[in-house]
């Protein structure tokens, strides 16, 4: 049997036959991870708080060619968010964040810039910073990052670049301009678009060279929509945030 450790975050934990546990892992560097935590239901067990959501850790694994899952022999705690993502106040928007990346992305793929991206908005969190938009970073940056994100300095069909307010496309494939809309619905503000350029090149939690002033819920809809429009899915843990009741 072949086995393997990495370092991960866990993204869901959920109940298999009497005593184990699903797992699934987001990987420093293998992507997805799918994994049985064998006695992980069980009271008393030795992974202890290492499998909550959101939880980083060294984790060691082996598997069969002939299975799909991974099995997790044991793991090591490198960094609880427990009390941040616990919070009443924190819960649903990372179980959103979670969601979505499971969801959003195959196994095994191999890309760094999520879990880079998920570290920091964790850690962005616990600094205190507000958690709708660090939501709106995030799902910015999910989206450039799978290539799905418009520019938000160019219009998509005459390529104009002057203009203060657009309109996403019915099939959220690019932005439209005011002489180039037709009965498109969904718009961004000059300060959204221009929010959407800034994160570009900044950290999440480097909010001092941001000077826009707009409430975040209407552009978190519109990237929350995009991404359950290219994905083909609807996001069940939306219905619980604020912006979207």
């Amino acid at each position: 049997m072949p086995q393997a450790s990495t370092l991960a975050l866990v993204l869901s934990s959920s109940p298999l036959h009497e005593q184990d546990k699903l797992i699934t892992l987001l990987t420093a560097d293998r992507g997805l991870l799918k994994a049985v935590a064998p006695g992980a239901a069980k009271l008393k067990n030795r992974f202890g708080s290492l499998l909550e959501l959101f939880s980083e850790g060294e984790f060691n694994y082996y598997w069969h060619e002939d299975k799909e899952l991974v099995t997790l022999s044991k793991g090591e705690l490198i960094k609880s968010f427990f009390p941040v993502v616990s919070a009443a106040e924190n819960v649903f928007y990372f179980y959103l964040m979670a969601e979505i990346v499971i969801k959003s992305i195959p196994l095994n793929h191999q890309d760094t810039r999520i879990y880079k991206l998920l570290s920091a908005i964790l850690r962005s969190r616990e600094k205190k910073l507000a958690m709708d938009w660090l939501l709106l970073y995030f799902l910015v940056w999910l989206l450039r990052g799978e290539g799905l994100l418009f520019n938000p300095q160019r219009c998509s069909n005459c390529a104009n670049r002057d203009f203060v307010r657009a309109w996403l496309r019915n099939d959220y494939r690019g932005l439209l301009c005011p002489a180039c809309k037709t009965n498109e619905r969904q718009s961004l503000s000059q300060e959204e678009l221009t929010y959407i350029h800034w994160t570009a090149t900044h950290a999440p939690d480097d909010p001092r060279t941001w000077d826009g002033n707009f409430a975040p819920a209407a552009l978190i809809r519109i990237m929350v929509s995009k991404i359950e429009y290219h994905g083909e899915f609807s996001l069940q843990s939306r219905r619980y945030l604020p912006e979207f009741r």
